[in-house]
């Protein structure tokens, strides 16, 4: 009972330290990883609080990426032949988990082994775990390499600043925590536009380019809302651009701006499309070609871009809310009162939905409610075995006894008064036994408890030793089931003695 109460819990303890008892999410989403983007900007959020038994909640997203090893050296094995040492790289994917400061790092904080946790207010921070740094050649304090994809591969440098270690490889070998602030940027989440040059067709334009959700998207160029998402013009020279993008609220339907992008042009003189060079796929020579500055070559020399982008709407989406509460045991009453906030009200023109770690984790629930079967299977044979020992002790007492319960019955004894002599001394027997095996249960709890010399295997297991639990109640529960239980099973044995005649019993040797 100790061991797989303590399994249980340990497991149970990393899945919900990995995650939290409940994830807010948008209705229709499949798993927390998939989650479609919602406006944390809830306006019945405070009800949430209210909840009883709810302890807070945290906003998260998420991000697949991929992580570049190290470079390292390779021995290749090759046969007949001497083998060959090569530098190699290796790429590993994960998940970015992007947190911010109401975060609860106390498991985290638990199952750090080196360096520190990670300040949500940096964009180039990571924590990883201990499997994917032996993985990927990575130490503490490394700037690695982080690709991932938006509208195209992009790669991103970030430093490891702390290395953990659960033993739940279900996740230590894919679960990387960076800040909200990153994974958000990461993400298409939200809306953004910047302003670029386009040259097709041979024309000269100011195009606004939008990341993210453009629908019901509106433009002010300085002349009032429109449209239309480009500006011709006729040359380039010393200006600037800028644009708003606006949209309807749904809830209020008010014009609201969401972002705002500018373009800075410095131009030698005005340059017409005419002017350009172009290189030989028809397009302009480029000089410069960064995120936020561009040239271009001309017959008059260099036209410089100066980029102003949008940050948009992106720090008010995330994946969705965490919900941690006070007992887990309390987990259904809570959900019941969360989704009669949640569900059927609006947020945003969507719906919301409450998923329990029951629902997102279902495999390994149901892989620790086999644990209870098997328990029961275990308690009731030994439970038999027991009481077959037990019985049998209680007739080799009977046998052994023999002329006493002869003399006795010559005395004027009843079978009943008898009976009670002999299921008396099969008591302290009883009594006795539970006495040895509970101080040797005891003890061997304690020990694992305290030096855990009994090790798993994490990556069958989850964990890298086996786990105790003691309760009271299941300590109490067992001995008092075992003793019952053995007690009413000895009042069969115990009739034998109605069945031996006192001559036979005097003359018995």
């Amino acid at each position: 009972m100790a061991i797989v109460e303590g399994f249980q819990q340990e497991i149970k303890a990393k899945i919900i330290g990995f995650n939290a008892p409940f994830f807010i999410s948008k209705a229709g989403s499949a798993h927390i990883f998939e989650a479609e983007p919602i406006d944390k900007r809830i306006s019945f959020l405070n009800e949430i609080h209210a909840v009883k038994g709810v302890a807070g909640l945290q906003a998260v997203a998420f991000k697949p990426a991929m992580l570049q090893s190290q470079t390292f050296s390779d021995t290749i094995q090759v046969l007949q032949t001497k083998d060959s040492i090569v530098q190699r790289q290796d790429i590993f994917g994960v998940m970015f988990k992007g947190v911010d400061q109401n975060y609860s790092f106390d498991f985290l904080q638990k199952n750090l082994v080196k360096g520190r946790l990670l300040n949500t207010a940096k964009q180039d921070e990571i924590v990883i775990s201990k499997a994917i740094a032996q993985k990927l050649n990575y130490a503490l304090n490394d700037v690695v390499s982080v690709y991932y994809v938006k509208n195209q591969p992009i790669l991103k440098k970030m430093k490891v600043v702390g290395i953990y270690e659960t033993g739940f490889a279900e996740y230590d070998q894919k679960l990387v925590y960076a800040s909200l602030p990153a994974v958000q940027q990461m993400n298409d989440f939200g809306t953004s536009i910047s302003l670029r040059p386009l040259f097709d067709d041979k024309q000269l334009t100011i195009a606004a380019e939008v990341q993210g959700d453009a629908q019901k998207l509106i433009f002010d160029w300085g002349v009032g809302p429109e449209m239309y998402t480009a500006y011709r013009i006729a040359a380039l020279k010393d200006t600037t651009y800028q644009v708003k993008a606006l949209k309807v609220n749904p809830s209020t339907g008010v014009i609201e701006q969401i972002d705002q992008a500018q373009l800075t042009i410095q131009a030698p003189r005005p340059i017409t499309y005419a002017d350009l060079i172009l290189d030989e796929a028809g397009q302009p020579l480029i000089l410069i070609d960064g995120t936020t500055h561009q040239a271009i070559q001309t017959k008059y020399g260099p036209v410089h871009f100066y980029f102003k982008d949008g940050t948009g709407t992106k720090a008010q989406f995330i994946s969705g809310y965490e919900v941690n509460i006070t007992d887990f045991s309390a987990l259904a009453q809570v959900q019941k009162e969360l989704k009669e906030i949640l569900e059927m009200r609006p947020v945003n023109g969507y719906l919301l939905q409450v998923n329990a770690i029951q629902d997102i984790e279902a495999d390994l629930f149901a892989w620790l409610s086999f644990l209870d079967v098997n328990v029961l299977i275990i308690v009731v044979l030994m439970l038999l075995i027991g009481v077959i020992n037990v019985g049998s002790a209680l007739l080799v007492l009977i046998v052994l006894r023999t002329q006493f319960i002869g003399l006795l019955k010559a005395l004027g004894a009843n079978n009943r008064s008898i009976r009670i002599i002999f299921l008396y001394q099969a008591s302290y027997l009883i009594l006795r036994g539970l006495v040895i095996g509970n101080i040797l249960a005891a003890a061997l709890i304690w020990i694992q408890y305290q030096f855990k010399p009994f090790t798993l295997n994490p990556e069958v297991y989850y964990i890298d030793a086996v786990p105790v639990a003691f309760s009271w109640l299941h300590f109490l529960g067992i001995n008092v089931l075992t003793f019952i239980v053995c007690m009413v099973a000895l009042l069969l044995p115990s009739r034998v003695v109605a069945r031996i005649s006192p001559i036979k019993a005097l003359r018995f040797q």
